[in-house]
């Protein structure tokens, strides 16, 4: 049976944005419109399709096993909504320090006191909570440092999850809430599986992107290694191009995720909606990849075949 991962959870989710509202309300005023415009831009219920579903549900995924109140939940998603507008803000930053927004570094340390104050309403200062909060923001900025001078893709793969370990935060405090710490361990790592396909996913559909601007990018390296390019270049557009439709590249891209998925099911066999989300990354990149094969062998077939296989609908 298939686990309904976001349709049961959608109203607590809308609860958690509208007391994100709330909250950015009483912000300065010079902040308040830029902040609820940041918090629309993730407003997963505006934004069908969404792959950063993990960010604000995995609260409520892991409920059920932590034996945590929803209004906890909750409070642990508004604190992770603001974790996330942080780090977008964060990013925007460093991806272009000569924007002309002088209010985002500002905002983002605004934002940070909101969950800072969620977290710290849970966990004193001795709790080992925030002995977690500083692996992950080292891991954070480790991988954000170097990863244009270390192919993380190739040789630690679960490196490029790490760009969004933070998320980690709900698993920490949710556990340490209900005092199961022991499960803390398989969980990081479960949830750290599915980062890494959601990365491998969000990459596939940016390659363009990235390539463009020189920002990493793991179906580049994949592309890059598959056809043995040098390491002291990257392959161009009409290298990726070729990789991408006129070969197999992008499926044995997608096949990297059974590790993934072998690591989540032994480590998290009682997270059904994380395990079901994560089939939904998977099946979102193997579908693309088949549709582009299944594209390219009909045009192989010739130009009937493929304009009848498009339009077989039409009366």
């Amino acid at each position: 049976m298939e686990v309904d991962w976001l349709s049961r959870f959608e109203q607590d989710l809308s609860i958690a944005f509208e007391d994100s509202e709330r909250i950015l309300m009483e912000m300065p005023e010079e902040f308040r419109e830029q902040a609820i415009n940041y918090l629309d831009r993730l407003r997963l219920l505006k934004n069908a399709g969404s792959t950063n579903y993990i960010c604000y549900l995995l609260a409520f995924w892991l409920q059920e096993v932590a034996k945590v109140k929803p209004e906890d939940s909750r409070r642990f998603t508004v604190a992770m909504i603001f974790v996330m507008m942080y780090y977008h803000l964060i990013d925007e930053v460093m991806d272009d320090p000569n924007a002309g927004d002088k209010r985002k570094l500002p905002l983002a340390n605004l934002l940070q006191l909101e969950f800072w104050k969620i977290y710290s309403s849970y966990f004193p200062a001795s709790s080992p909570f925030w002995i977690s909060y500083r692996k992950y923001t080292a891991e954070w900025a480790q991988v954000v440092a170097l990863e244009n001078q270390i192919d993380f893709f190739q040789v630690e793969p679960v490196r490029i999850a790490h760009k969004a370990s933070p998320v980690k935060l709900t698993v920490a405090g949710m556990l340490m809430l209900s005092a199961k710490e022991e499960l803390l361990s398989d969980f990081e790592k479960a949830v750290d599986m599915v980062l890494v396909t959601l990365q491998m996913l969000d990459d596939w559909e940016d390659w363009e992107k990235d390539l463009r601007e020189g920002s990493y990018n793991a179906l580049i390296s994949h592309v890059q290694r598959e056809l043995e390019i040098p390491k002291d270049r990257r392959p161009n557009h009409e290298e990726m191009k070729h990789a991408i439709y006129a070969r197999d590249t992008l499926l044995s891209y997608a096949e990297r995720t059974d590790h993934n998925a072998a690591v989540l099911h032994s480590t998290a066999p009682a997270l059904p909606y994380l395990i079901d989300f994560h089939d939904y990354l998977r099946n979102s990149l193997t579908q693309g990849a088949k549709s582009l094969r299944e594209e390219r062998e009909l045009l192989a077939q010739g130009g009937l075949i493929y304009w009848l296989s498009k339009n077989k609908n039409l009366s």
